[in-house]
């Protein structure tokens, strides 16, 4: 992979480290991207489009494999729900929310699916709580 890469991600990361020297940087290996579509799609009755999931998601998973408990907050639209992409800038769509390319409404749904919180911390506050993997027990 990292021979062909779609993006030209050495090069950025060569010039970062030269800037920053110090600061902590990880690649996530490509594969773990697919590896997390496929347990998506593993969890969804119908097939879904081969686009990567969200960073948003990836995250999240990154998250939990550290972590005993994890809080995302709004990755499930609370009633303060808006049409904002991000929170950082004044972009509407609601593509953001329910996904064109990344498959944004199965990663929402197996999210809920995980949630440990209440269907009102989510609806209220926008929070979900999931597992850590370290916490999962799944002979039992």
């Amino acid at each position: 992979w990292y021979n062909k890469t779609d993006y030209p991600i050495f090069k950025q990361y060569q010039r970062y480290r030269r800037l920053h020297p110090q600061q902590p940087f990880y690649i996530v290996h490509p594969r773990t991207e697919w590896q997390l579509w496929q347990r998506i799609q593993a969890n969804m009755a119908e097939t879904i489009q081969k686009n990567p999931p969200s960073s948003g998601l990836l995250g999240t998973v990154l998250m939990m494999s550290f972590c005993e408990v994890v809080h995302v907050y709004e990755f499930l639209p609370s009633r303060r729900k808006t049409e904002l992409c991000h929170y950082y800038q004044r972009f509407s769509d609601a593509a953001c929310t329910l996904g064109a390319y990344h498959p944004l409404l199965y990663e929402k749904n197996l999210v809920k699916r995980m949630n440990q919180g209440s269907d009102q911390e989510i609806y209220t506050h926008g929070r979900v709580t999931l597992p850590g993997f370290m916490t999962l027990n799944c002979t039992s």
